[in-house]
């Protein structure tokens, strides 16, 4: 059987809630988000479009059509960006006019290898190929979603996240000395895997540091730094367009090289170790953290005691020496936890309604967020202005999220950022269709930041959210599962780019009314404010649970109240 009740937040609130310790390590798997955003984002700038035409024939040499070298006494030439346009004279009273594909390969405006679009020729007819890799790294984020909680959930949120972090750093030089198009795409594949280990975990890790009370500062923080290492990219994309993308990709790597005082500096998530039985190493953890906060270490020992000892289990017969020292010469057997799987989540009517609501909601902002930020290009002005207004967006999301998560709730505040990003977009695609002016430009660019703000507010939000559904030997995998719904949203984002040329309006069409749609979704789900994180699938039910005089509920400590849902379990 599982641990009931354990209260993790009482020794939490005895440390302080939110000291030193939690701010410290918070931001150390906070700044995983440079690594994480770096690599999600890098294709933005390694693989931009760069103007081209069909190359001129070698040596001055004349065009040739069915095995005959034209004279250049009698046809003109036009080398566009993807044909080339002869127009000659069949006799001294006709012109005609012929098409040829870019035989003679193709010419850009800069350096042949400023990007893997114009070093692979990855244009005219393989112009599709461009946005593939970027796909293909989204595909990863799903089979690391797949696998990779797994390991988060069975052997902890620290080891998985170092050795993510790792591979993130290993796999991007690698992909710098890509020699092929075949070579590259398989890196990003790779690289999408162990990205998502650095994403789930650092998520995860980050809603279990501070107790509820102080839940908002995780989004806090974490936006912040995220919302920091998007803008950061700016300017080593600004600085470096004129180096290949080969030293772009290196320089984006640069910032993985914080793994190294994350390995030296984390610890592991106190809730994953209570979860687990690990209480030896649970203790002196605390007592490290009562240090750096400055709280009586004893008091912090003996509500970490108190916890244990409160604790209600159901152990099968210990083997001799399966014993555990809590404190010197205090002994308690070890607990057999249980494990859950998904399944006891979908097995379970309403619990499964919510998740796939989860997973739509997820899918949305992934689909808006990336589509927002593959666009950016098509916006009027500078391609590098727009990137850095679309990445300043990311701030006053966590304002909005900061001023409205604890004090309207968690529902509340999902439909404004999906109010907003729909709403944002439809007015902009208004916009497009009913005029071309400058003006309008202008305005389109205006609503498009406010879609912008709703879109990144609701990736955050749902990584908020999300782990509060689910119980700390469940959590990483519910969020896995709802990082693998959005990533269907994130194959799909890319390819707006390649819509928008065919269709303007037709990205923002597509995002406003996802966004719409989610608005409605979301009150089906549950309110999790001011509830502790649920260790086990029996307090996951109290998320549903509702009084029978419509008061609040509350749990044994008396202080941490269960507010009502009209969702019954």
């Amino acid at each position: 059987m599982a641990v009931k009740g354990t209260e993790v937040d009482t020794v939490l609130n005895v440390l302080g809630g939110r000291g030193l310790y939690q701010h410290v390590h918070h931001l150390l798997i906070a700044l995983c988000a440079f690594s994480a955003s770096f690599q999600l984002l890098d294709m933005i700038f390694i693989g931009r479009i760069i103007p081209h035409e069909c190359s001129a024939p070698p040596n001055g040499t004349g065009i040739t059509i069915a095995g005959v070298e034209l004279s250049s006494s009698n046809y003109t030439v036009e080398y566009g960006q993807c044909n080339i346009y002869i127009k000659y004279n069949t006799t001294s009273s006709i012109n005609t006019e012929h098409t040829l594909p870019c035989i003679y390969g193709m010419t850009y405006t800069e350096r042949k290898d400023a990007s893997i679009v114009s070093e692979f020729d990855l244009v005219c007819e393989r112009d599709a190929l461009g946005d593939l890799p970027q796909t293909l790294l989204i595909l990863g984020q799903a089979m690391g979603a797949l696998v990779l909680p797994f390991f988060s959930d069975r052997y902890g949120r620290k080891p998985t996240n170092i050795i993510s972090h790792v591979g993130v750093m290993v796999i991007g030089v690698a992909t710098a000395f890509s020699n092929s198009y075949i070579t590259f795409a398989i890196l990003r594949l790779l690289m999408g895997i162990v990205q998502q280990g650095i994403v789930l975990s650092s998520a995860t890790y980050a809603i279990e540091v501070y107790p509820t009370a102080y839940r908002r500062y995780m989004g806090l923080i974490g936006k912040c730094v995220w919302g920091t290492s998007v803008v950061a990219m700016t300017p080593f994309g600004y600085f470096l367009r004129m180096e290949s993308w080969r030293t772009q990709q290196l320089a984006f790597c640069s910032v993985s090289l914080l793994v190294i005082i994350q390995f030296i500096f984390l610890d592991e998530s106190f809730r994953w170790l209570i979860a687990n039985g690990k209480y030896d190493i649970a203790l002196k953890n605390i007592k490290k953290a009562a240090r750096w906060n400055k709280i009586d270490v004893n008091l912090v020992v003996d509500k970490f005691n108190e916890l244990v000892g409160r604790q209600t289990l159901i152990i099968p017969e210990p083997e001799k020496g399966d014993e555990l020292i809590l404190n010197e010469g205090e002994m308690k057997p070890v607990v057999k936890i249980e494990k859950y799987s998904l399944l006891d989540i979908l097995k379970r009517k309403k619990l499964a309604l919510n998740t796939f609501i989860l997973w739509y909601l997820w899918c949305t902002a992934a689909l808006s967020y990336f589509g927002l930020f593959f666009t950016s290009a098509s916006l009027v002005g500078d391609k590098y202005l727009n990137f850095f207004l679309y990445a300043l967006m990311e701030f006053p999301a966590v304002i909005i999220f900061f001023l409205i998560v604890d004090r309207y709730g968690r529902k509340k505040t999902l439909a404004t950022f999906y109010a907003l990003c729909g709403t944002g977009m439809i007015l902009a695609t208004i916009i497009k269709v009913t005029s071309d002016s400058y003006a309008a430009s202008i305005c389109i660019t205006m609503f498009s930041l406010l879609g912008k703000i709703g879109a990144g507010g609701a990736f955050g939000a749902c990584f908020f959210y999300t782990p509060e559904i689910f119980p700390t030997n469940l959590r990483n995998v519910g969020l896995g599962s709802a990082s693998i719904a959005a990533r269907v949203g994130g194959m799909l984002g890319p390819f707006s780019r390649v819509l928008s040329q065919h269709i303007s309006w037709g990205p923002g069409a597509i995002f406003g009314g996802c966004c719409l749609l989610a608005t409605l979704l979301i009150t089906l789900l549950p309110e999790t404010m001011g509830k502790e994180l649920p260790q086990t699938m029996a307090d996951v039910k109290l998320l549903y649970k509702k009084t029978t005089d419509g008061s609040p509920l509350k749990l044994k400590d008396g202080k941490t109240k269960i507010y009502k849902s009209s969702i019954k379990c």
